[in-house]
């Protein structure tokens, strides 16, 4: 059973999106897109508190809503749902692992793998 945090959480996300429905100009596609792939992310993660999941949700809608419009202006793609998204549920993860790092001192893991594929890409070059 989810706790009452991601219950209120996403009713106060379906009401930001229906408000901001109501502004001009507002992509309702990348707003809509980005809330689930915050939602996403807060949804699956167990071990923080109800004010770190609502920083990070509200974080990683902006993120993925602004990112995803630098990618439609830019002409990256065509829609910003996708961006939307993806951005939404990356953009924390990133952030925290990298948080970890700095704090605890050990290499996210996603940065070993990139690491060691240049690395070897340098070798096999």
């Amino acid at each position: 059973m989810p706790d009452i945090s991601s219950g209120v959480i996403a009713g106060a996300g379906v009401a930001t999106v229906t408000a901001a429905s109501l502004i001009p100009g507002v992509n309702l596609e990348a707003v809509t897109a980005a809330f689930a792939g915050a939602l996403f992310f807060m949804v699956f993660s167990k071990d923080l508190s109800w004010a770190a999941k609502l920083g990070y949700f509200v974080f990683s809608w902006i993120a993925g809503y602004f990112v995803s419009a630098e990618m439609v202006a830019r002409g990256w793609t065509e829609t910003a749902a996708v961006p939307a998204m993806f951005v939404g549920i990356f953009v924390v993860v990133v952030c925290i692992s990298l948080m970890e790092w700095i704090q605890e001192g050990k290499t996210p893991g996603w940065i070993v793998t990139i690491a060691d594929f240049v690395v070897r890409g340098r070798k096999d070059g």
